[in-house]
C-alpha cells in the first residue's frame, strides 16, 4: 500500500506529481537498464557476412533493445550475432523484462491505491465546482438534515456542493437520485482549505448551510466563512443557547435551534393544528395537501421527555396554557409547580399514574427511539384514542416510525431542513411564516376554507409561488398600472378564459416596495409597482398565471371585462 502524504490536493496536477514521486525508483531502474544495455550492444563488436568486424550504432542498438525488451522479438539484425553479443543479449532480455515488470507493478500499485483514487476524485470534484456556471449552496454535513435540505433545494432548481467527513455519508451523497450529479467532497469542514475547495469564494456561491451534529464544528465553519467570504450568507444549526448567542454575536445570518423548533411545533400542533398543517404544507415540498390532526378539546397531555428538550417543551406548554403531566427521570424545578411523575414512561404503571385514561394525547420525546416506540405502544394499549406524537432521533429508525401509524412524527432533521429551506427558497415565504405565528386559529381556518372552496376537489395537490409586479415578473400588470383601470389583487387570480373564472388560488401575503406587509390582502386591494405577492393554490396555477401576466393584450382584455362587470 502506497502511503501518500496528502498536501494541498486542490492544486492542479497534484495527483500526477504524486505519481511521479512514487515512480522515481522504477523509472530510474528502467532508464539505467536501457542505458547499460544500449552501451553494451554498441561496444561489443559483431561480424559481417564476410567476417569483418563492425559496431552497432546507438539507433540500431536502441531499435534492437526496443523489440527485445517488449518481448516482441524480431531476430538478429543487421547480421547474425556473435556468441559474445548473444551472451550480452541474454543479460539485456532478463534485465529489461524485470525492469518493465517492476515499473508496471509500481504503476498499478499507485493507481489502485485508495488514497490516490480519493485524491483523484477530490480533484475532479473541485475542478467541477470551479467550472460551475450555476448558482449553488454549500451544505456542510450530509446527515438527516443535510440530505433533506439538498433534496428540497433540488425541487426548486438550486444546486448544492456537500462537505462531510464520513465516507459512508459521502458515498450516500454520490448515489443520490437528484436531477444533477451532486458534488460531494470528503473532508473536514472546519479546514479553511476544504471550504475554499467547495467553492465558498466562488462568485456564484449563494450561501453556506452548516448542519453538522457538533456545535463546535458549526461555530468554526461559520467563523471561517465570515472571514473567507464575508458576502456569503451563513445558515447554522445550534444545539444550545450558548452556541446560539455565540453565532449571533458575529452576525450569522440565520441560526436554527432544532430542539426549540421541535418544541414550538408541539405547542402549535396542540393549540393551533390548522396553522401547524398550513406551515408544514408550505415549507415541505413532499407535503402537497393540508392534513390537520384532530386535537381533542378536553383532556390533558402526557410529556415523556428529559434533558434540555423536556425543559423547552415544558416552557412552550406553560406559555400556551396547556394542561400536562411531565414524565421524566429527573425532577423539574420545584418553582414551576409541575405535575411530575418520575420515570421514563415505558411502563404501564407509570402511564396510569399520569392518568392516561383521561389524557388527550401523549408526547414520546426521549433521546432513544426504542424508548419512544415503547412508550407509544404501551400508551395505545391503555388508551386507543390518544393523539400520539413521536420523536424520531435516528434516520435509520424511519421505517419503524413510518409504519407505526402515529398521529405526528417529529423528525428533527426534517424540521431543520424545512426551516432552512423556507428561508432560502423565498424571503416572502419566511415573512409569511413569521406572520402565521401571530394569527389566530380561526383566521387560519377561514383562509384554508376559502382555498378549499375554490379547489375543484379536496384531493388536488397544492403549491405556492411568488409574483413580482415588475417588468420581468409581470409585464402585463406593470403596463396597466398607469391606466384608468388600475389592476387589483383579484385581477391576478382569474383565468383568461371567456368567462374569467377564478383560479384555484388565493394570495397569502403582499409586500409593498417600501417593506409594508399586508397579510391576506383583499382582492380589491390596488396593486403598486414593486409589489411582491405570495400565491397559494393548486399545482399548475403558476403556469396559467405566468401566461396571463406575460401577455399585455390578454390581461388588458381581462381587466376591461372585469371592471365593466363591476360597474354593471
Amino acid at each position: 500500500m502506497v502511503g501518500f502524504s496528502r498536501a494541498r490536493p486542490s492544486v492542479r496536477g497534484a495527483a500526477m506529481w504524486l505519481v511521479l514521486l512514487e515512480l522515481r525508483a522504477p523509472l530510474i531502474t528502467l532508464i539505467l537498464a536501457y542505458a547499460i544495455s544500449c552501451f553494451g550492444l554498441v561496444l561489443i563488436p559483431g561480424q559481417t557476412d564476410t567476417g569483418e568486424p563492425y559496431h552497432l550504432s546507438f539507433l540500431q542498438a536502441f531499435y534492437i533493445l526496443s523489440y527485445t525488451a517488449t518481448t516482441i522479438g524480431f531476430g538478429e539484425v543487421p547480421y547474425p550475432f556473435t556468441d559474445t553479443q548473444r551472451l550480452w543479449m541474454m543479460v539485456v532480455i532478463y534485465s529489461t523484462v524485470i525492469a518493465w515488470l517492476y515499473a508496471i507493478g509500481s504503476v498499478l500499485t499507485v493507481f489502485t491505491d485508495p488514497e490516490f483514487r480519493k485524491l483523484r476524485r477530490h480533484q475532479k470534484t473541485v475542478s467541477r465546482v470551479r467550472s460551475n456556471r450555476s448558482p449553488f449552496w454549500i451544505v456542510c454535513g450530509y446527515g438527516g438534515a443535510g440530505s433533506q435540505l439538498v433534496r428540497f433545494l433540488d425541487t426548486s432548481g438550486m444546486r448544492c456542493v456537500v462537505l462531510d467527513a464520513e465516507k459512508t455519508r459521502v458515498d450516500s451523497g454520490r448515489l443520490s437520485t437528484l436531477t444533477y450529479e451532486l458534488d460531494v467532497i470528503l473532508g473536514d469542514a472546519m479546514d479553511p482549505d476544504t471550504l475554499v475547495d467547495a467553492g465558498v469564494q466562488h462568485p456564484l456561491c449563494q450561501g453556506v448551510a452548516v448542519l453538522t451534529d457538533s456545535d463546535q464544528v458549526n461555530l468554526t465553519v461559520a467563523t471561517n466563512v465570515r472571514i473567507l467570504a464575508p458576502r456569503v450568507p451563513v445558515f447554522a444549526r445550534s444545539g444550545s443557547d450558548a452556541n446560539t448567542r455565540n453565532l449571533r454575536s458575529f452576525e450569522t445570518d440565520i441560526v436554527v435551534d432544532v430542539e426549540r423548533t421541535a418544541a414550538r411545533a408541539i405547542g402549535q400542533l396542540i393549540q393551533r393544528p390548522k396553522a401547524y398543517a398550513l406551515y408544514h404544507e408550505l415549507v415541505d415540498p413532499d407535503l402537497n395537501r393540508i392534513e390537520a390532526v384532530p386535537i381533542p378539546e378536553v383532556g390533558h397531555w402526557i410529556v415523556c421527555a428529559s434533558g434540555r428538550f423536556a425543559e423547552l417543551v415544558v416552557d412552550v406548554l406553560l406559555r400556551e396554557g396547556v394542561s400536562f403531566v411531565l414524565v421524566s427521570p429527573k425532577a423539574p424545578d420545584p418553582a414551576l409547580g409541575l405535575d411530575w411523575i418520575e420515570g421514563v414512561g415505558t411502563e404501564a404503571a407509570t402511564l396510569r399514574h399520569a392518568r392516561i385514561a383521561d389524557a388527550a394525547g401523549i408526547i414520546a420525546a426521549t433521546t432513544h427511539d426504542g424508548d419512544n416506540l415503547s412508550i407509544l405502544l404501551t400508551a395505545r394499549s391503555e388508551n386507543s384514542h390518544l393523539v400520539t406524537v413521536a420523536r424520531r432521533n435516528r434516520p435509520a429508525s424511519e421505517p419503524v416510525f413510518r409504519h407505526g401509524e402515529f398521529s405526528v412524527v417529529l423528525r428533527e432533521g426534517r424540521l431543520l431542513a424545512q426551516e432552512m429551506f423556507a428561508r432560502i427558497q423565498s424571503p416572502l415565504l419566511h415573512q409569511f411564516l413569521a406572520q402565521l405565528d401571530l394569527m389566530p386559529e380561526a383566521l387560519v381556518e377561514g383562509l384554508i376554507d376559502k382555498l378549499h372552496r375554490r379547489l375543484p376537489s379536496p384531493d388536488v395537490e397544492l403549491d405556492h409561488h411568488v409574483v413580482d409586479v415588475t417588468e420581468s415578473g409581470a409585464p402585463a400588470v406593470v403596463a396597466q398600472l398607469s391606466g384608468e383601470t388600475a389592476p387589483r389583487v383579484g385581477d391576478l387570480l382569474v383565468d383568461s378564459a371567456r368567462t374569467h373564472p377564478a383560479l384555484p388560488a388565493i394570495c397569502l401575503l403582499l409586500v409593498r416596495f417600501n417593506g409594508d406587509l399586508v397579510p391576506f390582502p383583499g382582492e380589491n386591494l390596488q396593486l403598486q409597482y414593486g409589489d411582491a405577492l405570495l400565491m397559494w393554490g393548486a399545482q399548475g396555477v403558476k403556469s396559467r398565471m405566468d401566461w396571463l401576466l406575460g401577455r399585455e393584450d390578454v390581461f388588458a382584455a381581462v381587466l376591461a371585462d372585469r371592471h365593466a362587470a363591476h360597474r354593471t
